[in-house]
Parts: structure tokens; C-alpha cells; sequence
């Protein structure tokens, strides 16, 4: 018997993994046709069959049988569905990578809500197999999954394969007749909330480091050590006094509380208190798991609702400019309401009556809190900060811009490993990037400054613009002497300006990075408080600066005439450069992106002709 738990264990645990890379994958592909049919109605077809099955999906477990050899055999059928789906979900087709992570949340959840109403204990441990596998991987791509690439399909195949044998194993369910139900409907709306928290910030590691402004390798130790808490019966005895209302209490304050105080961006008192928050979370899940006992199929449904309208909210959250304004300042609330949702059915009276098995899932082995810690150490050694590739200063610079579409290409594929060799071929010692997303839902959760910092081994400067998620970067491949940033003011979209300090012909030269709104008024703001905030202090008003980015505005524009009155020159017209349109990227008919100079002599400029993101990247070469 407990042998067969431990493979149970491993076989949800798959189950939960291929879940959250599911999540990913949906909503990132979700949210890029959304965009799609925003700007002309071609992708229609592909969204309104995916809302169809979407709906359908979250309906699912409403078929859940109550026979225990049926609920068995239901969730064998789940779990296949779920695996094989998860092989074409490898591949980087749009429309394909949205309808396969449908079917593969389709199957999980099926499973899942099998799971809660027959072995409600093992969900906890379930879901701390699932994310120490999903938190390895993403370390070891430095918060790119791994998974994504074609060159995994392979590995995902045979993931596959061992997830439809473990499920088509024998099992020791005996019976036809109904079943007492082991968990009830809030234990499946808890569920939903609780995946939905650590998909995007309580198990993901860089968005925590966006939001408590931690050390990055330091973050994914305690969260790996956190997570891996109901695989290690040890640590679990130490919490389980929390059984009582008073303490259960407690601890459910603690969840709500420490997520709202890391949002401060305080780096110690904000990774202390999100890491209370999480090690509160795994302590009352077990409880909220087993709560209640009837409904568990409604309940499942709430739930797969609850993650959906979480995760549409908390995505609005960032795009409150272009939808509606009461979105604006969402995140945080989002996460609130999740915690509340997540931790509220321990407080119930029957919460917890499936404890003892809750607590050690895995029967006490010593395997589990070995192999957890293998993969703690590796995850750690693998996000610990590597040399950098700099070099010298020289006497002169070559200075780049490069908005990269939050590391997708027109058409909405994983783009990154296509931008960073644009990137190196490029030559650019100092790149400015603009949109840049470091832990959304809607790219992966991909960290795409320090992505592109390790693969090219450059310094990263990076300013968060909107929810700790979302900004502006700097990457330099020469010594920065020193960084300085500020917001800048937004009625739409916010954004900033973002500058470093380096040596060029032995004297100090400030390169500044930036992006512009929308609409006139915006940058007319915009640009007048980067000025003030370049000339004050920082770089005099006819000393050395660059200042680069996507100014969403052409030649002869107000933006333009502002610039060349401040002092300014544009290389391409002051070297006799051609002065090519830089978006969008397939056929480019606008000229948007540009590098400028102040001080300094042009040498060359070119505009590259990859088309790895939206923009394409413009290169000045200057002393």
C-alpha cells in the first residue's frame, strides 16, 4: 500500500507539473490572440474555439463518476488525455500551443478533482512534487522552461509515456456503489486559488524576485525549500499543532498579510514576509484541501472559474490602459482575494479530518526529502550569479535600442534565443530594451532580462514599470560605473527612463534607455520630465549622453523637434546614414526606434534586418 501511494504521489506530481506549464502556455497564447483579434479580425476562428473549450474544460468535473473502480478509470482517462496532449504543447506553433495546453488543463483538472474527492491528502504532496520539478527546470533555463524548446520533445515523450503507464497501473479501488467523498466544494475552490498564487508569483521564483527586490539565487532557495515542505514529514510534524481554530487563524492572516507587505518592494522585510506567507500557505492547505464533504464537483468547477478570472485579472492589471482604467493598481487586490479564497476553507469546522494522511503522504521515506534536496541544490548552484563576458572600454561605443515584444515576434512565437544572437551579432556594447516582462502569466513567467543578460553574459539594469513585472532594461557588455532610474509621468501605460554610467575615450559617458506613450500628449510629459531628470545633476546640458528606446514617434514630430532642441543629434541624418523604418518588423514602414547623441561623433548607424521581435534593432556606433 505505501509503495503504491509513493507512485500515486509521483504520478500527480507529473499531473500537476504539466498543469502549471499548461497554465503558462494558455494564457500566454490566450492573451497574444486577444491581441491579435484587437488589431484586425483574422484570428477569430482560433479564440472563439478556444473560449469553447475552455468553458467546456471547466465543466469537466462535473463527469466525474462516484463509483471508486469508475472515478479510477475516469481519472487513468484524464491523465492520458493530459500527457499525450502535453507532446504537441512542446512545439512553438501559436495555435497549436493553445489548443494543447487546453486539452492538457482539460485532463489535469479532471484528474485533479478525482484526486480531491478519493485522496484529498495527496494533493498537498502532489502539488510539491509538481512545483520542485517545474522550479528545476525553470532554474536550470534561468526561468525560461526548458519544456518550451523543440529540442525537449524527446524528454517530453517519454514524460509522457511513464505518466500514461503510471496511470494505466493497477490500483487497490474495489467497488461499484457510491462513495463518501472526501473533500467538498471549497476544498476545489481552494484549489483554483491556490494554483492560481503559486503559478504566478508564490511558486515563481523571478516574479517573487521582481516584487521583494531580492537577490534572485536567494530567492529560489527558500522558495524551493518552502515548496518542498509536504514531502518532508519531518518539518510537518513542527507545524502540526497548527491544527487548532485559534492557530489555523493565525496563519490564515499571515498569507494575506505577507503578501501585501512584499508588495512594498522592501527587499529584506518583503522576501521575510512572502516567505512566511508561503510556509503559512503549506501548512493550511492540507487543511483547506480536506474541507468539507459534499460538492467536490461544483466546487472543482469554482475553482477552474476561480483560476481563470484570477489570472484574466491580474493580466488586466497590466493592460488597465488599453481595457478599462478601474484595472489600474489590480495586482495586489488580486492576490489578496486569491489568498482569501485559498486559506479560508481551513477555517471551516470538518476542515482537516483527512490530517495524519495529509501530513505524510508519502509514508515518512527518507527518498523524498533526499531527492527535494538534490534538486534544491542543483536549482541553487544553477541561479547563483555567473561571471560576466565584459570587456574593456575602448574609444568608442556601439549603442543600441531594441524593443522586444516581451520576447515574442510578430506572430507570437517564443522568440528569446532569436533576439539574443540579434543581440550579439549586433556588436552593441550598451542595449536599451523595452518591453520587458520579468514573471507574467502572459510570457511564460520568463524573465526576459535576465534571461538575455546569461545567455550573453552582459551586466542587466533593469526598471520595473507596471506591478513589479513589467519596465525597461539596460544591458552592457562594458563596466557600468554606476545606475540611476525614475518613473516617469503616465495617464496610460506607465513607464521611465533607465541609465547607466560607463568609461568611453577615457571619460565618463551616461546612456540612458526609454520608452514613450501613446499618444502626443503622453510623450510630450514624458520626454519633458526625462529631460529634467537627465539634466539634473546627472549629465549637464552639453555634456556626453545617449538616450535610446521606442519613442512611438517619427521624424519631424514634436518628439523629434524636443530632442534636437535639448541638444541632441540623430546620427543616421548627422552621418548620412540610411534612416530606415524600424516597425513593424515584417515590412517596416515607420521609423519609431532610434538612438540619439549628445557630445558625441556618429561613426556608423544601421538598422538589423531580424526579425526575432515586432521592432527591429537599431545600432550606432559612436566616440
Amino acid at each position: 500500500m505505501e509503495k503504491e501511494r509513493r507512485w500515486r504521489v509521483i504520478e500527480a506530481g507529473i499531473m500537476v507539473l504539466f498543469t502549471l506549464q499548461a497554465i503558462r502556455a494558455l494564457f500566454s497564447m490566450l492573451f497574444a490572440y486577444i491581441y491579435e483579434v484587437a488589431m484586425g479580425p483574422g484570428a477569430a476562428p482560433v479564440l472563439w474555439l478556444a473560449f469553447a473549450l475552455i468553458v467546456a474544460s471547466g465543466l469537466l468535473p462535473l463527469l466525474s463518476p462516484r463509483a471508486p473502480r469508475r472515478l479510477r478509470s475516469n481519472m487513468r482517462i484524464a491523465a492520458i488525455i493530459c500527457a499525450t496532449a502535453r507532446i504537441p504543447m512542446t512545439i512553438d506553433h501559436p495555435a497549436l500551443r493553445l489548443l494543447s495546453s487546453i486539452l492538457v488543463l482539460a485532463g489535469a483538472w479532471l484528474y485533479l478533482t478525482g484526486l480531491l474527492r478519493s485522496r484529498p491528502w495527496m494533493v498537498p504532496a502532489a502539488l510539491s512534487a509538481g512545483l520542485l520539478a517545474d522550479q528545476l527546470l525553470r532554474a536550470l533555463g534561468h526561468t525560461f522552461d526548458p519544456s518550451l524548446r523543440l529540442v525537449w520533445l524527446p524528454a517530453q515523450i517519454l514524460l509522457s509515456v511513464a505518466a500514461v503507464y503510471l496511470a494505466g497501473a493497477p490500483t487497490q479501488e474495489r467497488g461499484s456503489g457510491g462513495m463518501d467523498e472526501r473533500a467538498g466544494f471549497a476544498a476545489g475552490l481552494s484549489l483554483g486559488a491556490a494554483l492560481f498564487m503559486l503559478a504566478s508569483l508564490l511558486a515563481l521564483s523571478n516574479a517573487a524576485t521582481g516584487w521583494t527586490g531580492g537577490h534572485y539565487a536567494v530567492t529560489v532557495a527558500w522558495m524551493m525549500a518552502l515548496t518542498g515542505l509536504p514531502l518532508w514529514p519531518a518539518a510537518l510534524r513542527v507545524a502540526a499543532p497548527g491544527g487548532s481554530m485559534g492557530q489555523r487563524l493565525i496563519l490564515a492572516l499571515l498569507v494575506p498579510i505577507g503578501i501585501g507587505i512584499a508588495y512594498q518592494g522592501r527587499p529584506v522585510i518583503s522576501s521575510l514576509s512572502l516567505a512566511i506567507a508561503l510556509a503559512a500557505l503549506w501548512v493550511l492547505l492540507p487543511y483547506s484541501l480536506t474541507a468539507g464533504r459534499r460538492g467536490t464537483r461544483l466546487g472543482a468547477v469554482a475553482g477552474f472559474g476561480a483560476l481563470f478570472l484570477l489570472a484574466i485579472l491580474h493580466a488586466l492589471s497590466f493592460t488597465y490602459a488599453y481595457t478599462l482604467a478601474a484595472f489600474e493598481g489590480l495586482g495586489l487586490p488580486t492576490f489578496l482575494a486569491a489568498s482569501i479564497l485559498a486559506v479560508a476553507p481551513a477555517l471551516l469546522p470538518d476542515a482537516g479530518q483527512e490530517l495524519p494522511r495529509a501530513l505524510f503522504p508519502t509514508g515518512g521515506s527518507p527518498r523524498w526529502p533526499l531527492l527535494g534536496l538534490t534538486m534544491w541544490v542543483l536549482a541553487v548552484i544553477w541561479a547563483l550569479p555567473r561571471p560576466l563576458q565584459l570587456e574593456p572600454a575602448g574609444e568608442s561605443i556601439r549603442l543600441g535600442t531594441y524593443n522586444i515584444h516581451y520576447g515574442f515576434d510578430t506572430h507570437r512565437h517564443l522568440s528569446l534565443e532569436a533576439q539574443a544572437r540579434t543581440i550579439r551579432e549586433s556588436g552593441a556594447h550598451v542595449v536599451a530594451l523595452q518591453e520587458v516582462d520579468t514573471g507574467r502569466l502572459t510570457s511564460y513567467g520568463i524573465d526576459n532580462a535576465r534571461w538575455l543578460a546569461r545567455r550573453l553574459g552582459m551586466e542587466v539594469v533593469y526598471l520595473p514599470t507596471v506591478e513589479h513585472s513589467t519596465g525597461i532594461a539596460l544591458l552592457s557588455r562594458v563596466p557600468i560605473r554606476n545606475t540611476q532610474g525614475t518613473l516617469l509621468p503616465s495617464h496610460e501605460e506607465p513607464t521611465g527612463i533607465v541609465g547607466v554610467t560607463v568609461d568611453v575615450g577615457g571619460a565618463p559617458l551616461r546612456a540612458y534607455g526609454i520608452w514613450l506613450g501613446l499618444t502626443p500628449e503622453e510623450r510630450a510629459r514624458q520626454l519633458s520630465t526625462a529631460l529634467r531628470f537627465m539634466n539634473g545633476g546627472h549629465a549637464p546640458e552639453n555634456g556626453r549622453a545617449t538616450l535610446a528606446g521606442d519613442l512611438n514617434a517619427t521624424p519631424g514630430s514634436n518628439v523629434y523637434e524636443t530632442l534636437e532642441h535639448a541638444g541632441f543629434i540623430d546620427p543616421f541624418i548627422a552621418g548620412g546614414f540610411d534612416p530606415a523604418p524600424t516597425h513593424p518588423a515584417i515590412s517596416p514602414e515607420v521609423r519609431i526606434d532610434y538612438v540619439w547623441l549628445r557630445g558625441m561623433e556618429p561613426l556608423g548607424a544601421r538598422v538589423l534586418d531580424s526579425i526575432a521581435s515586432d521592432h527591429r534593432m537599431v545600432v550606432v556606433e559612436a566616440r
